[in-house]
């Protein structure tokens, strides 16, 4: 179980880095703080850590839908400490819709790359 924790939330620092990298990249920062950083990883970590819960007896479907509420609360909440946002519904809202967005897109990139994953193996076993 440790084991599978620990990849998990080493693959959510590196796609939530990653995605801090690419706004970087594309001017939406004046400059990298490591306070953001640093907000980054631990929203991403969170991410990992329900992201672990695919590897228990726990529902699929019930662990998406987590997944999916602690990222949308974890990157919201760093966005307005952050000041990246301001308090108000409007942006709140909007940023939230992005970040389901962002995920959505992920999950979907994860979920064919496992079909894939599974017909190349289904392919090597029915050739044995």
């Amino acid at each position: 179980m440790l084991k599978n924790l620990l990849n998990s939330v080493c693959i959510s620092i590196g796609i939530g880095s990653f995605i801090y990298l690419l706004n970087a990249v594309f001017g939406q920062f004046d400059a990298v703080q490591p306070k953001e950083i640093i907000s980054v990883w631990i929203a991403s970590m969170l991410i990992g850590i329900v992201s672990s819960l695919y590897y228990t007896k726990m529902s699929g479907s019930l662990v998406t839908v987590m997944q999916f509420g602690v990222g949308i609360a974890a990157f919201t909440a760093i966005a307005l400490v952050n000041e990246w946002i301001t308090i108000s519904l409007a942006e709140i809202l909007f940023y939230a819709a992005a970040i389901f967005i962002i995920m959505l897109i992920i999950f979907i990139s994860f979920y064919f790359i496992s079909l894939l994953d599974s017909k190349k193996i289904n392919d090597k076993l029915n050739n044995k």
